[in-house]
């Protein structure tokens, strides 16, 4: 009795995990959705103003610390010296350099992690880049991986529009993003934004 009774309450929590897991998916899968088509559709306010690209890394580095796997190594490559103004929208900006950082952290097995920041004066560009020791991208894949719902691997978790999103936000903020990627070496995703002159 009581036995079959420890198995039977076991089974069921194991049910409600795996329905949590896959209630909270598919709830992630439903908001991609949306916001890509309110991206699309220009109905998204982006919330532009005047902010410092070197303040933003240093916050995003510093609340991505507890996140990253404890065995990569997760540095800061950042002139704090540097004021680096952009007009953008900050919560935007930093959901896509999250999103790099996330996916480094998921196809990185051992190595490290960076982010960075480098001005690029002769254009009056700021280039930040999340680079990583992790599998790498082919060239053919490459070409695929900011298509919609393009995922590296059929079964990973995720409604593979994260990178397409990326894109979508970083051009409407003016930018660019540049990705190098080389198999069993690692890949390194740049955003690339236009500084405000400064006078």
């Amino acid at each position: 009795g009581e036995d079959a009774d420890e198995i039977d309450r076991e089974e069921k929590e194991s049910m409600l995990e795996i329905i949590n897991l896959n209630n909270e998916l598919l709830l992630k899968l439903i908001n991609d959705m949306l916001e890509i088509s309110h991206l699309d559709s220009g109905n998204i306010d982006f919330e532009m103003k005047n902010d410092d690209i070197t303040e933003i890394v240093r916050e995003i580095y510093k609340h991505h610390q507890p996140l990253i796997q404890p065995s990569l190594k997760f540095s800061l490559e950042l002139d704090n010296s540097l004021f680096l103004p952009a007009n953008i929208d900050r919560i935007r900006f930093t959901q896509v350099i999250s999103n790099f950082l996330s996916n480094a952290n998921k196809f990185t097995q051992c190595g490290s992690i960076t982010l960075g920041c480098k001005i690029d004066k002769e254009h009056n560009e700021v280039c930040v880049y999340v680079k990583d020791t992790g599998k790498g991208i082919d060239e053919k894949e490459l070409m695929m991986i900011f298509d919609r719902f393009y995922k590296a691997d059929e079964f990973e978790q995720g409604s593979g529009l994260g990178l397409s999103i990326c894109k979508v936000i970083i051009e409407r903020l003016a930018g660019r993003i540049e990705v190098q990627s080389e198999v069993g070496i690692g890949s390194c995703f740049a955003t690339i934004l236009p500084l405000i002159p400064l006078s």
